[in-house]
């Protein structure tokens, strides 16, 4: 008869565990008080206020004045230059600055760093050339009329007159 009872003791103690754990589940190592709402919430404003204020910091301390006159603008362009030959490290400061500079004078320095080696350089001139994509400065058609004069028809449509 000791058994049974016995059985039916590790069954319902197994039963209320498992109830336990699916039901309230516990992180180990913290506090099951802490698990509320609020104080997840302000965890993560606690957390985006120092991401902020490390941004800003670091941002303070790259920023190099940016070119004004044309004279300024080339000595910028030669330094960049300079900047895309050096080592790795360089060259990434070289892709951020050309970024933050926004001029199409960087095209061909970014073109440039597409194709270097070194990942991190790459994926800086990719972000740095996604603020020239899309549509020309006063729409497609100012852009075709800019260059010749007057379009010229697709090569397909030419064919067939």
């Amino acid at each position: 008869m000791g058994a049974p009872i016995a059985a039916f003791l590790t069954l319902v103690l197994s039963l209320f565990l498992l109830r336990r754990l699916v039901f309230r589940p516990v992180v180990p190592g913290m506090d099951a008080n802490l698990l509320d709402g609020a104080a997840i919430a302000a965890l993560n404003r606690d957390r985006k206020q120092t991401l902020e204020q490390r941004r800003s910091s670091e941002a303070a301390m790259a920023l190099v004045a940016l070119p004004s006159t044309p004279q300024q603008a080339r000595e910028h362009l030669k330094w960049l230059e300079q900047l895309s030959r050096g080592s790795a490290a360089e060259r990434l400061q070289a892709m951020e600055e050309a970024q933050r500079w926004g001029d199409r004078r960087c095209l061909p320095l970014l073109r440039r760093g597409q194709r270097d080696a070194t990942v991190a350089v790459a994926r800086q001139a990719a972000c740095a050339l996604e603020a020239f994509r899309g549509e020309p400065l006063g729409g497609y058609r100012n852009a075709a009329t800019a260059g010749s004069g007057k379009a010229s028809l697709p090569r397909n449509v030419a064919r067939m007159r």
